[in-house]
């Protein structure tokens, strides 16, 4: 848990296949106001500061449409979807 208001975590590999946790969430920017936030953590770094990319609302719905997009592009490289 990385402190911050909201958060959730997802427990996965990078693509060396080394264990890796993602974090996202809403915590403050430097300013003190609420930003949505990224970050990718090696598991036992000790390095847990800040998000690695904070979003606004317009840029987070644009990455999970990205996000969303990526998913389906190997569907769609096979002759699917």
């Amino acid at each position: 848990m990385r402190g911050w208001r909201i958060e959730r975590e997802l427990k996965t590999t990078d693509a060396s296949g080394r264990p890796v946790t993602v974090t996202t969430g809403v915590t403050t920017d430097a300013n003190g106001d609420d930003v949505r936030g990224l970050a990718i953590t090696a598991i036992g770094s000790v390095s847990m500061v800040g998000p690695t990319a904070v979003f606004g609302v317009d840029d987070g719905s644009r990455l999970v449409a990205n996000l969303l997009l990526s998913l389906a592009d190997p569907l769609e490289q096979r002759g699917g979807v």
